[in-house]
């Protein structure tokens, strides 16, 4: 096997290891029973037991756990070109079959895409992201947070988890669209919007098995089930396009600016389908991680009184009870702190997967073409030797001389990272800053007393039955 030498982003060569990568010999069927029975606690397990790059599965496919920030910063940024997104699945023959799970909803959106096509249409919606745009945005997302955290009452049980994805929902919409969830006018368009979220979340993850394709079509309740809301949320999003081309795309929501963005060298736009494929791929990103982040978070303060404590007596001094602006972001570095430390515990995104398109050293070991790579938010965040007490929950740790000038770029990664780095991570977070400090001038929230909140890893990592909490007037 020729292996080609990795082109990295820190100095030195990586040496190439004699013995073979460590880990499970057996087959797909011994890894998926792995990652059926508890994927998270496993994956950390084999961290711990053989180093950070195990073998998952050597036949008919060979797949690999990468979990060292310089070989995940090799394959997210210096050789990102040798590399593809998503797995490689087995199929006729033993070669196998190359698989982008999300596609089944998002198309060929900037999630999914790779080669050309992604730099294209990554160019194209950079400018949609600008520190300028994002602060108007902003002020959205914080008067949607207001208006929905001043309808609860004190003492009220409620499903934090319910709660976020409604919230980010009308935040996703409403910035997107220019629908408004409580509107008379717009209540279908959400309905369909909230039906397919929910019907194809899921069914992304049973994308992994083979056969998958096959079992969509057949007329399975199921399978029909998901086929329906994903038409309809075509003929939905289609029929907003066509209703903004009319009006000349002038409004300052996304899709309008989607419509309007031009290459910058050929001055060619977007056809409806890669706009379609576009703006579904900014709703989950707006929506499905940001309300995994939050929910988390509040799950996290609310075991942890003396750091919420400490959040509410920043916002009290920062805020005086007003409502929070993008300007005051700066200002409120505790509160970013709190974020960054949920997801470094919850990431909401817990794994991403990569093949290779060419035989490769990784971490020092030569892997031959055709394997999956699982990059591991969940793991990496937790490794003890970046990470002291990696359990434990210390926003401090984000703040002045806590943090370790020392710590790899990519020991912490919730946003990917490289040239398919999530384009709107600076509007998730200021979207999760401006949620989190809106609600939390208001309200604290307790646990429900020996309830155990399970995460479940799905395409993104949610508490597996929601998270039941009791809400507090704060002040």
């Amino acid at each position: 096997m020729t292996v080609t030498p990795p082109a990295t982003v820190t100095p030195g060569p990586v040496p190439i290891r004699a013995h073979p990568v460590p880990g499970s010999a057996g087959g797909l069927r011994a890894a998926r029973k792995l990652l059926r029975a508890d994927p998270l606690a496993g994956l950390v397990r084999l961290r711990q037991t053989h180093g950070p790059v195990v073998q998952l599965s050597s036949r008919p496919l060979s797949a690999f756990l990468v979990a060292d920030p310089d070989a995940i910063a090799d394959v997210l940024v210096g050789s990102h070109r040798s590399y593809r997104r998503g797995f490689v699945r087995r199929g006729p023959g033993s070669r196998g079959t190359a698989v982008q799970p999300l596609t089944i909803v998002l198309g060929q959106g900037l999630l999914t895409s790779s080669g050309e096509l992604h730099r294209r249409q990554r160019r194209l919606m950079q400018p949609l992201f600008h520190h300028q745009r994002i602060f108007e945005y902003g002020e959205t997302f914080a008067a949607i947070a207001d208006v929905r955290a001043a309808r609860w009452r004190n003492g009220q049980h409620l499903d934090i988890h319910d709660e976020m994805i409604e919230m980010t929902l009308a935040m996703v919409t409403k910035t997107l669209f220019d629908v408004d969830v409580d509107a008379d006018t717009d209540r279908d368009i959400v309905a369909v919007i909230r039906a397919a979220i929910s019907e194809n979340t899921v069914a992304a993850r049973k994308a992994l098995h083979t056969g998958f394709e096959l079992l969509e079509r057949l007329p399975l309740p199921s399978a029909r089930r998901r086929r329906e809301t994903r038409q309809a949320l075509d003929r939905v999003v289609y029929d907003l396009i066509e209703r903004r081309r009319r009006e000349g795309a002038e409004g300052r929501d996304l899709l309008s600016l989607l419509l309007s963005a031009r290459d910058a060298d050929s001055g060619d736009g977007m056809d409806n389908s890669q706009v379609r494929d576009e703006t579904l791929t900014i709703m989950l990103a707006g929506h499905e991680t940001t309300a995994n982040a939050l929910t988390w978070t509040f799950h996290l303060l609310g075991q942890h009184p003396e750091v919420a404590a400490a959040l509410h007596a920043e916002l009290d001094g920062v805020l005086a009870g007003r409502r929070p602006t993008v300007a005051d972001l700066p200002r409120l570095p505790f509160t970013d702190a709190v974020l960054s430390e949920s997801m470094r515990l919850y990431p909401p995104v817990w794994a991403m997967s990569r093949y290779l398109v060419e035989d490769r050293v990784v971490g020092g070991y030569p892997l031959p073409a055709g394997s999956t790579l699982l990059l591991s938010q969940w793991v990496v965040h937790r490794d003890e030797k970046w990470w002291p007490e990696p359990e434990r929950f210390d926003p401090a740790r984000w703040l002045g001389d806590r943090v370790d000038p020392d710590r790899p770029r990519y020991a912490y990664f919730p946003f990917g990272g490289g040239p398919h780095q999530c384009i709107g991570n600076s509007f998730a977070r200021t979207e999760g800053v401006l949620a989190l400090a809106t609600i939390s001038r208001r309200w604290t929230f307790e646990p429900v007393s020996g309830l155990k909140i399970t995460p479940e890893p799905l395409v993104t990592l949610r508490p597996r039955d929601g998270l039941p909490m009791t809400v507090r007037r704060h002040g």
